[in-house]
């Protein structure tokens, strides 16, 4: 299966964007080699702002721009970038200004460091009130994606990994803010993930269900906020348990924002994939994926719990 850099195509999306749009400006930490800002910098200079390791700056000055009628497009690493301009961000919520904060080595991030894992960006940017938050799990996603953040107007934060990811989707896709992807139809188990968590059940679903015996149904969730709530459940209506998957924190995660909306409008039993409330550690990120319990094995024992406490 085809793996591509979400990176790569993040840098190719702003180029795009910046020749349609000349109010498009982007905004980085030192970091645009990294992050592949570098691509606009190099074709649209008097509208790339380098503002150093200064994370608070970075957004303060987007702010401004923002006020100013730009669209500040602000990119660096995912924890640095949400964790050390919070406040900042909350600001940018509170006035609905229309600030992009596209950020790259979401997750785990391999080697550059345990420091440099991004566990917790999620949470810190879902509970912002204004704040749409966004997490592709492939490079046709994040194309069709790009297209929202850019005309919707309003925060957005939108969540990329280091690596490269295998294509799901097919080019036809169409993104749909808020709304549940389904990447496979089934009845008994319905496995929903963002970003890597999707790549992971849909890419595990027909093997579990062949040592298993039962029917998995897959959802995409990369919007996770805000959710059409409405449309999610009636996905999950008919199946008779739920697992969802995320490559982040599950304390005050993604699971825990559909938990909420399932255990209000439509009970039903639920198990977790994700990082046991831990910071990661600094390794080769198939090691780290599978060190903490993001892999097949884990996931297909969660299941299987599932099928045995509802007796399928």
């Amino acid at each position: 299966m085809t793996e591509t850099s979400l990176r790569d195509t993040f840098g190719e999306l702003l180029v795009n964007s910046g020749e349609k749009n000349d109010n498009i400006v982007v905004l980085d930490a030192d970091l645009s080699t990294s992050t592949r800002t570098f691509n606009f910098a190099k074709k649209y200079p008097n509208r790339f702002f380098n503002m150093g390791i200064a994370e608070q700056n970075l957004l303060g000055t987007a702010l401004g721009l923002a006020i100013s009628g730009k669209i500040p497009i602000v990119s660096g690493f995912s924890i640095f970038t949400t964790g050390r301009a919070w406040d900042f961000i909350r600001m940018a919520c509170h006035d609905k200004l229309n600030v992009k904060i596209i950020t790259t080595h979401g997750g785990f991030v391999g080697e550059d460091g345990s420091t440099h894992n991004s566990l917790e960006d999620i949470s810190l940017m879902a509970t912002l009130p204004n704040m749409t938050v966004l997490v592709p799990m492939d490079t046709i996603e994040l194309e069709k994606m790009f297209k929202t953040v850019i005309e919707s107007n309003g925060p957005f934060y939108v969540r990329l990994p280091r690596g490269s990811f295998p294509i799901i989707h097919v080019n036809n896709y169409e993104f749909k803010l808020g709304q549940p992807d389904v990447l496979k139809d089934g009845n008994d188990i319905c496995l929903i993930g963002t970003g890597y968590g999707s790549t992971l059940a849909y890419l595990s679903a027909l093997q579990i269900e062949e040592e298993l015996g039962c029917s998995i149904k897959v959802i995409n969730l990369s919007t996770i906020k805000p959710i059409d709530e409405s449309l999610l459940i009636k996905e999950v209506k008919n199946v008779k348990g739920i697992v969802v998957i995320e490559e982040h924190n599950l304390y005050c995660g993604f699971g825990s924002i559909l938990a909420r909306i399932i255990a209000e409008k439509n009970p039903i039993q639920m198990k977790f994939v994700g990082v046991n409330n831990s910071f990661g550690q600094s390794g080769k990120r198939k090691q780290l994926l599978s060190a903490y319990g993001l892999n097949y094995d884990s996931l297909k024992e969660q299941v299987q719990d599932l099928l045995q406490s509802i007796s399928i």
